[in-house]
């Protein structure tokens, strides 16, 4: 764990509402010297707690009008190279999918404990990519067990309307 103070807490509030505001905003809003600023940005980043800064899209105005939570059971074969066999099928899933425009967009994938192996959160322009992807790609991938599949009826605390308080930093 990083130990943070007051100042670096400040800035990751700061840039988590905000992350295209100018070094001497920041340094206004703090009331500390730019080149403060500059270093103790250059840590967070360096220490790995700040892992980037990018545009957050509205994947609804993109015509991406369906998201769903994909629950996966992999069937378990012996790691390659390093990797479960939970990490090299969503490997594929991933590069499948950014790379076929009739496939839905994987936004997260993630591997979890309980009756299910991997999650994925995908983004569908319509029932029928989904229902595609569901019934006619993920077949196509031998470890793939079984899925159950939680549509979004209505999205009500994201990351991308949340924030870390501060108090949790």
């Amino acid at each position: 764990m990083t130990l943070l103070d007051d100042l670096d807490k400040r800035l990751i509030e700061i840039l988590q509402r905000n992350a295209r505001i100018k070094i001497t905003e920041l340094a206004d809003l703090t009331e500390r010297p730019r080149t403060t600023i500059m270093s103790r940005l250059e840590k967070l980043e360096r220490e790995g707690l700040i892992l980037g800064y990018k545009a957050v899209i509205n994947l609804q105005k993109l015509g991406y009008n369906v998201l769903a939570f994909v629950l996966i059971s992999a069937r378990r074969i012996a790691p390659v190279s390093g990797k479960s066999s939970q990490e090299l099928l969503i490997e594929k899933i991933v590069r499948d999918t950014d790379s076929n425009p009739e496939l839905p967009w994987v936004e997260e994938a993630h591997i979890v404990t309980g009756s299910y192996d991997i999650v994925l959160k995908v983004w569908a322009r319509d029932m029928r990519q989904l229902s595609d992807f569901l019934i006619k790609y993920l077949p196509t991938h031998p470890e793939v067990a079984k899925t159950e599949t939680l549509l979004v009826l209505e999205r009500v605390a994201d990351f991308h309307v949340r924030y870390l308080p501060v108090t949790k930093i």
